[in-house]
């Protein structure tokens, strides 16, 4: 099952919009700016999206709805876990809940996603099979989406794990897990690329567009405000080279330079552009020049 929400534009049905009250939610978690909108990414798609002026009051308002449409998915799926439970075979199904990505919702500064970020790429992922799993766990293992497809031909008896690890051998002991894991953004070999590496206690990302590097104590600081890049140059080391090591594969090795070193590029503004969504199928493909002129154009002509 794929549901499209939480998405923008945050529009939950009744009574799910109006369950949460903007006033008691919290505030954005925000570190200095030039930290958090070190990823130019981010300020791109603050632009892309009109979200680059929104503030604390207009984000409790929008978090307060998107809260909303997490509670109507929880609703949704309950009818579907009712309907496993009362199956002859509930036991033995497997279930596994996840999500495509996260959104800042104002955290670092930023809305939308496309940022190594916590609120961006740590995502839920919950395992549910009576027969195998005990209930009630919580596990610190790094994943990934890529596991699910090793999790999936697990369960049906013919393992095959491709970029993932065998999740499920991981949870009944009879494997190690990562200890790390890699996240890639945006071409290899581009001044767009990016990379985080992280273990179980340390974050790093490195952004070949001016080279820039963050570095993250998870541990010590969950909220990501503090980057350590200049303090711990040990960490820095092992980080980046494991970092480069994984672009050593098919796909990825243009991230590299001749000497295995990630690739840097000397630092450029992205220009800046707005998405429109319009619809090209009834010749609308950009707002007019003049505001007053959407009232005589041809797309409510043909509405009406």
């Amino acid at each position: 099952m794929s549901f499209l929400g939480p998405h923008p534009p945050f529009a939950p049905p009744i009574p799910y919009n109006r369950m949460y009250n903007p006033d008691k939610m919290p505030n954005p978690v925000n570190g200095d700016i030039k930290t958090d909108h070190m990823d130019e990414q981010i300020p791109y798609m603050n632009h892309l999206v009109w979200a680059e002026e929104i503030n604390n009051s207009q984000a409790r308002i929008l978090k307060a709805r998107y809260y909303g449409e997490i509670s109507y998915i929880d609703a949704c799926i309950g009818k579907i876990l009712d309907a496993v439970e009362a199956s002859e075979n509930s036991d033995n199904t497997l279930i596994c809940f996840f999500s495509d990505h996260g959104d800042h919702m104002g955290d670092h500064h930023a809305w939308q996603k496309e940022s190594f970020f916590e609120a961006s790429c740590r995502i839920p992922f919950l395992l549910s099979w009576p027969a195998r799993i005990p209930a009630g766990q919580t596990r610190d293992n790094l994943i990934s989406l890529a596991d699910l497809f090793g999790i999936a031909t697990s369960a049906g008896g013919a393992s095959e794990m491709r970029d993932g690890i065998n999740l499920l051998g991981v949870i009944e002991g009879r494997l190690q897990g990562r200890e790390y894991i890699t996240g890639m953004h945006g071409t290899p070999g581009s001044s767009q690329f990016k990379i985080m590496l992280r273990d179980k206690r340390w974050k790093y990302i490195y952004m070949a567009n001016g080279g820039f590097e963050q570095l993250f104590d998870i541990e010590d600081d969950p909220h990501e405000l503090r980057n350590l890049a200049m303090v711990a140059p040990s960490v820095i080391i092992k980080m980046k080279t494991l970092a480069a090591a994984s672009c050593n594969v098919p796909g990825a090795k243009k991230a590299l330079d001749g000497k295995g070193v990630l690739k840097s590029f000397a630092f450029a503004v992205r220009g800046k552009t707005r998405i429109h969504q319009f619809d090209c199928s009834i010749q609308r493909i950009s707002y007019p020049k003049n505001p007053a002129d959407a009232l005589q154009s041809q797309i409510y002509i043909k509405a009406k």
